[in-house]
């Protein structure tokens, strides 16, 4: 088996989109992998994937460490950032081919799956609705009971668990208040007082909504730096926060948070490479390690999984993307035994389903789908239905 051909398509989300990798065969046998980045890099990520794709052609999918190594071989001066992103999704359509090949889902390719079902959290519980809302495809959270009854809807879902944003709610109804992204605290990233006492308040709404049975957990991503890390952990602390997710080149203001008596620390979504974690762990600065299947790679993330087991540490996926990243999470949960949780985005565009079919959720929890590879098709019509504007 020879890899023939891959091709890069994208599909319409919203405020957003996603980014796949197809590769062909000469044996007939299609891979697929998912690579969705933020809007601002995404165009670049394709680039690099495109590039590096090119080298594998004539390759042999089934060979896929080899082609790992290759593909490392060839970023050796600059691994880091893009360039691993890109090899991760190479090697992971790679895995798809290999493990339909031979009738297996990728679990059973790599030695069978520890567990069948995966306990889930609601992500991005309150950003999903402004998303779909600035895109004009869902009403917007106009004040505070809505945000309660959000929070209902998360228990009566049967979730035990949710993860909102710095989110607030005004007269404009909820906005997010992103300091990286120019908001109030930019450029120092200095925790803004009227941010924090507003983003409180969502989560005692939330808190109420949802009731005593579901924890709560808040991404805040790189709107805050150093000493204001621990700080605004324990502010949010005291607002009934299980997780306090943050992430920060900077190892030692993670260390310095955990070390007190606040919610726990989770990081490590934006890390790739199983040095960049091993640093993470020895500095005794993460509760919750996050790892991206999608920008690591399967092969990578097994490895960081088997490092934060050393450490006793339970770890999470990073999964923000289609339902296509979903499937290949989901191969990752069911073959680590210290898997934690699984992040899940509940709302999304009408047309999500029809791209990949939805994952199999009962009472909160993912059923490991049973079918080959990643365990679902893509439907390339639907996909190609919803272009990517240029610009």
């Amino acid at each position: 088996m020879r890899i023939t051909d891959a091709e890069i398509l994208t599909c319409a989300a919203g405020t957003r989109y996603w980014s796949y990798l197809k590769i062909s065969t000469d044996d007939g046998v299609t891979g697929w992998a998912e690579f969705t980045d933020g809007m601002l890099s995404a165009h670049g990520m394709a680039g690099v994937v495109r590039r590096l794709a090119s080298f594998v052609l004539g390759e042999d999918p089934t060979c896929w460490r080899r082609i790992e190594q290759l593909l490392r071989s060839r970023t050796r001066e600059a691994e880091d950032g893009l360039n691993r992103r890109a090899v991760g999704t190479v090697v992971n359509a790679c895995l798809d081919v290999a493990a339909r090949a031979r009738g297996l889902s990728v679990a059973e390719l790599l030695g069978g799956p520890l567990r069948r079902e995966f306990r889930l959290y609601w992500s991005h519980c309150g950003l999903g609705r402004i998303r779909l809302a600035q895109a004009g495809l869902a009403e917007p959270l106009r004040s505070l009971d809505d945000v309660r009854q959000l929070g209902a809807d998360v228990a009566s879902a049967g979730f035990s668990a949710l993860k909102t944003n710095l989110m607030t709610v005004g007269p404009d109804g909820a906005r997010l208040q992103l300091s990286s992204w120019g908001g109030p605290g930019w450029p120092e990233l200095e925790p803004d007082p009227r941010v924090v006492g507003g983003v409180c308040d969502v989560l005692d709404a939330l808190g109420d909504g949802a009731g005593p049975g579901v924890e709560l957990f808040i991404d805040v991503n790189h709107n805050v730096k150093g000493e204001g890390i621990a700080r605004l952990a324990d502010r949010f602390g005291e607002h009934g926060l299980d997780w306090f997710e943050i992430d920060s080149d900077e190892i030692a203001p993670l260390a310095h948070a955990r070390s007190r008596r606040g919610p726990r620390i989770a990081s490590g979504e934006t890390y790739t490479g199983l040095r960049s974690f091993r640093r993470l762990f020895e500095a005794g600065a993460v509760d919750v390690p996050i790892v991206d299947v999608a920008w690591n790679g399967l092969p990578e993330a097994l490895r960081v999984a088997d490092l934060a087991h050393n450490f006793d540490l339970n770890v999470v996926p990073h999964n923000y993307g289609s339902h296509l990243l979903t499937y290949m999470s989901a191969q990752f949960a069911a073959l680590v035994p210290n898997f934690a949780i699984f992040e899940i985005d509940v709302e999304g565009v009408p047309w999500r389903d029809e791209v990949v079919p939805p994952p199999d959720v009962v009472d909160g929890r993912l059923q490991l789908p049973s079918g080959p590879g990643w365990g679902a098709e893509v439907d390339e019509e639907a996909l190609r239905r919803h272009p990517v504007e240029e610009g």
